[in-house]
Order: C-alpha cells, then structure tokens, then sequence
C-alpha cells in the first residue's frame, strides 16, 4: 500500500502534481513514487500534470508523515473539494450532488442528498451506463445551465465500513465518459426507501416549488453570494420543469426512471412566485419606539401565488404562512402591532384578536432571528416605579449591579441596536466597549 512504513525515500519524486477542481486547481508535493502513481490513476479525469514544485504547495506529504496513506489521501478530496467550492462561488450554482448526463446528447441531471444518504452509492450503480460528471459537488452555470465536470475518485468504505476511505478513479470503477459541455436538464432529489415493508416501485415524483427549496437550499453552497441566489434557483427549477423525487429502494433500480427523464428536454414551467423587491429585503428604515419590532435584511425572497413568503438569510430558508408574510412586508419601518393592524383595517375586516395575532407573529419573526424588538434596554417600567415608595429610590439596586459590572476583571461589550434608555444607557456605559448599529439610539430621559 502507497505510504507503508519502510518504504525507500528515494522513490520520492522531485516534482509536484497540479489536479484540476472544477475552476480552480491544488497543487501536491512529496509523494512517494507508489502515491504519485495512485493520485494520476484516481483524479486522471481532473486533469492531472505534473508542474514545478511551487514554494508553498497546497497539499505537501512528509516522508515522516504520522497520517497514513488513506487518510491523507482522504484529506486531499475534501482540500481539492473546498478548493472546486471556492472555485464558483459567487457566480454559480452548487450542489452537493452526483452528476450524470446522457452520453449522446449531454442532458444533466443532478442527484441531491445529504451526505452519507446515497450519493456515491447511486453514482456507482448507474454511473457505468451515463456520462459521470461528479459525485459530491456539481457547478452549474446560471445562464445556459453549463455543467463543469469535477470527476474526482470516489470515497469508498471498505468492507469494515470504517473511514478512512479509499478513493477509487472512475476509470477503475467503470463508469462513463466525462463529457466537457453538458448542460443541466433536470434535477431530482434522491429518497431511498430503507427497509422497506414490500416491493418499491423506483419512479420519479415532482415536487412542488416550497417543498422542493426545503429539500434543495440546505444541499447547495453559498447560494446567499449568488447575486439573488434564490430566485436564481427559482428560474432554474422552472427552466427544468420543477425538482423531481426520486423514490428508490436500490440505486441500480433507477436506470430506466433516470434515462427516461432525460430522453426528452424538459417543459419548463410557468413562475408560480414573484420576486421580492430591493426593498421588501432591507431592513426597517426609520427610529423604532418603544415596542416596535424591525425586520432584519435578508439575502433573498419569494412571494409564492399561494401565498407563501420564502426568505433567504444567510444559509438559511424561512417559511412564512399566514399572517407572516403581512407582517413582513408590512415591517418597511419599525412598527408596533397596533400599527400593523391599524394598516391591515385599511384594507379590510379584521377580526377582534387581530393585535394579538399580529403580536404572535411578531414574535415568531424575532425567534426566528428576522426582526428584532428594536431596544438594547428601554429603561425601567414606569408602572413599576409609580408603585414604589418613597424610600425605595434609596435603595441603588440597579446601581450595584452596574458597579459590579464595571468592576469586572472580563472585558464586557454592549451590542446595542436600538433603545439604551435610562438604565439601558448606565448599563451600557458601565461595560468595556460600546458597540451601536445605526439604530442605536441612547437617553437619559430622567434628565429631562
């Protein structure tokens, strides 16, 4: 095995390999002779040459190497998959997902799933019959939907079913030609049936846009840093006829469902949502009273003819049903629930407990990190105080707390994004660092 003890130094080769990653490349260094034959064999369709040890290589394996073979050589797909990531981001669509086309016409179709859930397994039962493009990453263009190949080896477990893997070519594994210009023609979520109760019919099931962003956005990368990521995901749903459902109990049962799909171009379907608007993303514009909830910006959005708002922030995909969605793009400036319902009766009826319905989904916005309360601390309850007695202002409760505070031997930092009011300003101004939004706003109103 490449990298076993005792093995003679002087098979070391003088010269590194540059392995192509999609748009980018890694460069390796101080492989033996026996580990430089393994890395062309495996990664030969990445185009594999040999170049001028660089001064810093990405990947360098020292003769004295505590990491064996299979493990370092595990560690350089995951480098030279990040580097494939890094590569597009930004400018192209990423999956983590197998990619295969139809040999003759160059039809792709992406097989998404999360890791670990049948991928590779899938890659190797109908690999053998179509173009193999990837396994684990598939870089579409948005315009023309041109898919860049990154047929990278296969991590395979051994028959113990423990990692570290071996990465086995796809020439070693017999699977189909890669082909430089295929286009994306569909794309299908994998879902095996695991010990299925009776026989499964392999078929394939469309699904309907929302379900198919659940199932689609936590398998892409970095689609937020794709100018309008979402709804560039959106166009390509529909310019491929919508996501399919690939239901299956073995992955080779899927050959004639899968050549069926890309017998034929897709239909494209007609946009089911609309796109939010630059300025349904910002967040509220506008000072916040006491009480108001603002909205945060998001990356992206949707407003489906259903109703249904989808949001993008960050990696994440929010849902909002119901009242959510009002209250949402009703948030273009801090407002309290009276003030939401107040617009709501503008447009219509509203029924008796509509602040209350609006409060709730208020707060579901602020739990789910899309709004905030708009105070860092708005100060005391003036309620609260009224029922004082005379003495009580004796007492310096609050001001104990911030001596405390203050004498601190951890550096303390107030993030404020909003009202620092009253006792909201003395606590602020008794940590280390004051850091404030531009919605920050700090008084003392008892100063008058």
């Amino acid at each position: 095995m490449p990298g076993a003890q005792g093995e003679d130094e002087a098979m070391s080769e003088t010269t590194a390999l540059r392995i192509g990653t999609g748009l980018d490349a890694v460069t390796v260094s101080g492989l033996t002779g026996d580990e430089r034959a393994e890395v062309i064999a495996s990664w030969a369709r990445c185009g594999v040459e040999a170049v001028e040890p660089p001064a810093r290589a990405d990947a360098h394996r020292d003769a004295d190497t505590a990491r064996p073979w299979l493990q370092w050589h595990e560690d350089l797909v995951f480098l030279a998959t990040s580097r494939a990531i890094e590569s597009a981001r930004g400018t192209h669509l990423l999956f983590h997902a197998a990619c295969l086309a139809a040999p003759d016409t160059g039809a792709a179709m992406v097989l998404v799933a999360a890791s670990g859930t049948g991928k590779t397994t899938a890659t190797r039962r109908l690999g053998p019959h179509f173009a193999y493009l990837t396994d684990e990453t598939a870089i579409i263009a948005p315009d023309g939907l041109a898919v860049t190949p990154y047929p990278k080896p296969l991590s395979v477990l051994g028959a113990r079913g423990v990692r570290p893997k071996t990465q086995r070519g796809p020439d070693d594994l017999g699977l189909g030609p890669t082909l430089p210009d295929a286009r994306l023609a569909r794309i299908a979520v994998l879902d095996r049936v695991r010990d299925p109760a009776g026989p499964v019919t392999p078929r394939a099931e469309a699904i309907e846009l929302v379900a198919a962003l659940e199932a689609l956005v936590p398998q892409t990368s970095s689609l937020s840093l794709l100018p309008r990521g979402l709804v560039t995901l959106c166009r390509v749903l529909d310019a491929v006829g919508g996501a399919q459902r690939l239901v299956y109990a073995e992955a080779e049962d899927l050959r004639d469902v899968v050549d069926g799909l890309l017998a034929a171009p897709p239909t494209p379907v007609t946009p089911a949502w609309e796109a939010l608007t630059d300025e349904e993303l910002r967040a509220s514009v506008g000072a916040a009273v006491p009480g108001a909830v603002s909205r945060c910006a998001v990356d992206d959005g949707i407003l489906t003819d259903s109703g249904r708002l989808v949001l993008l922030a960050s990696d994440r995909l929010v849902v909002l049903e119901g009242l959510g969605p009002s209250v949402w793009l009703l948030l273009d400036e801090p407002r309290t629930a009276a003030d939401v319902v107040a617009h709501l009766r503008a447009e219509g009826p509203v029924p008796e407990d509509a602040e209350a319905r609006v409060r709730e989904a208020m707060d579901a916005l602020v739990t789910a990190q899309l709004a905030t309360t708009g105070a860092f601390v708005a100060g005391a309850d003036i309620r609260e105080i009224a029922a004082r007695g005379p003495l009580d202002g004796l007492a310096g409760r609050m001001q104990g707390l911030y001596a405390r505070l203050s004498a601190m031997e951890t550096p303390t930092v107030a993030a404020v994004n909003g009202y620092a009011f009253g006792g909201g300003c003395e606590l602020a101004l008794a940590c280390d660092v004051r850091i404030a939004s531009d919605r920050a706003q700090f008084a003392l109103p008892e100063t008058g």
